[in-house]
């Protein structure tokens, strides 16, 4: 397998694709590791290994304080991770039972771990000023920063989503359950890439927010 791989900068068929979906997909199951203050430090090694991953794919360097800065969470993002860890051990010790809940977690910590390497992701391809080939810790601490608010406003009711154009054919000709099932399910597949919208946009307006990032 590592002979196939070539370095060098992506283009087209040959860019390497799914490694933020595999990465996203391991941190969730940090959750079964029974060792103490391990999966928090598999975490933070994910973290880093996305900030490179992306960065690279970009012909950028990461300082090692800069990886460290987008690696960590801010002291935002501590205070989600102890109500997280709370939920945890609430949902582990005393509700079992009630199942759905248990995921909630796992999830948050996920979605954090996607948006880092997302938002990184259309940082570097279209929202950098900033022509220099390597991230030192003061653009990081910054872009960490807004990565940490995104990921808070994007479920806030003032976020707005950019809109997606949904192309309809010339002539439907679906009976009305149907046409009612389809509207269901295609609405509750829609709901990840209207989730990742309003990341978005709550990301373009945390960059616009921070001076030391700012936008093309």
């Amino acid at each position: 397998m590592a002979s196939d791989v070539v370095r060098g900068e992506p283009t087209g068929s040959d860019a390497v694709t799914g490694r933020l979906g595999m990465l996203t997909g391991l941190s969730l199951s940090l959750g079964a590791i029974p060792v103490p203050f391990l999966p928090d430090r598999v975490l933070l090694q994910l973290r880093g290994v996305v900030a490179h991953d992306v960065a690279s794919r970009y012909g950028i360097s990461l300082s090692t304080d800069g990886r460290s800065a987008l690696a960590a969470p801010s002291s935002e993002a501590r205070v989600r991770t102890v109500l997280r860890k709370g939920l945890e051990l609430l949902v582990r010790n005393f509700l079992r039972r009630i199942g759905p809940l248990a995921p909630l977690s796992s999830a948050a910590r996920a979605f954090e771990v996607y948006a880092l390497g997302h938002l990184l992701d259309r940082y570097f391809r279209s929202l950098r000023s900033n022509s220099s080939l390597r991230v030192m810790p003061e653009e990081a601490s910054a872009l960490r920063q807004a990565i940490d608010e995104a990921v808070t406003r994007a479920f806030h009711p003032a976020t707005t989503a950019r809109k997606l154009l949904v192309t309809e054919g010339v002539e439907d000709l679906r009976d009305e359950f149907t046409r009612w099932l389809d509207t269901l399910i295609l609405t509750a597949a829609t709901l990840p890439s209207y989730l990742e919208r309003r990341l978005e946009s709550a990301f373009d307006e945390a960059i616009r927010q921070h001076a030391v990032l700012g936008s093309r």
